[in-house]
């Protein structure tokens, strides 16, 4: 497993392009390629955090995105 810091992804974001490959994921979306399930939702006393994940069939990879309002 890898863990990136907030700070090496900082460093790393103002050089990607993940234009093509955000559009790359809708199309796979569209042909039913991928896999997202529905939205997690935690809902705390000080605010809530929804979870989002999902992959492309056949992809080597998967995704995960927590966003949280605290």
């Amino acid at each position: 497993m890898k863990i990136a810091t907030l700070s090496q992804i900082r460093e790393v974001l103002p050089s990607l392009d993940l234009i093509p490959a955000i559009e790359s994921g809708f199309v796979a979306y569209s042909e039913g390629r991928a896999i997202v399930p529905p939205v997690g939702e935690l809902i705390l006393d000080k605010g809530e955090t929804h979870i989002k994940y999902g992959y492309i069939k056949g992809d080597e990879h998967y995704v995960i995105k927590i966003a949280s309002e605290i």
